[in-house]
């Protein structure tokens, strides 16, 4: 992290209220659809047993749930000839519950799930524009399978 200990509230980024990053992702998948031709779904469910994908649903009811079911709630995601993608926007609340944060990376990553993190606070530090990061992600991946 560029920022060392610095969480991203002291590092200056606002603290978010609420759902408040809906514009964002809508900015970002209007960015993947005119740039890379993707079009992305917004905050499905990936429902997980046992550290593996089962399914992905628009909705969940209480009566799916068990002790066994882990169930996520990714920014944006879509699918190409090189797999499942997910786009997490964290914000200020990943930098305090950052154990929560690495384990959901790792269970996208283990699921061989193509995750791309952006960590604004990150991207305000090093002075880098959200959409040419993102860019920069989908290529190194890609070229990195």
């Amino acid at each position: 992290m560029p920022r060392g200990n610095q969480s991203g509230i002291r590092y200056g980024q606002k603290k978010q209220l609420g759902q408040s990053d809906t514009e964002q992702l809508v900015a970002i998948k209007r960015h993947l659809k005119e740039k890379h031709k993707i079009k992305a779904s917004r905050e499905p469910y990936l429902i997980f047993k046992n550290g593996k994908l089962m399914s992905i649903q628009d909705h969940v009811k209480t009566s799916q749930m068990d002790r066994s079911i882990e169930i996520k709630n990714p920014d944006l995601i879509w699918f190409d000839k090189y797999g499942m993608w997910i786009i997490e926007v964290d914000g200020a609340v990943h930098d305090r519950k950052v154990e929560k944060t690495i384990k959901r990376n790792e269970l996208f990553i283990n699921n061989h799930i193509k995750l791309i993190v952006v960590n604004l606070a990150d991207l305000k530090e090093l002075g880098l524009n959200i959409y040419d990061y993102i860019d920069s992600q989908i290529l190194e991946k890609i070229k990195n399978g």
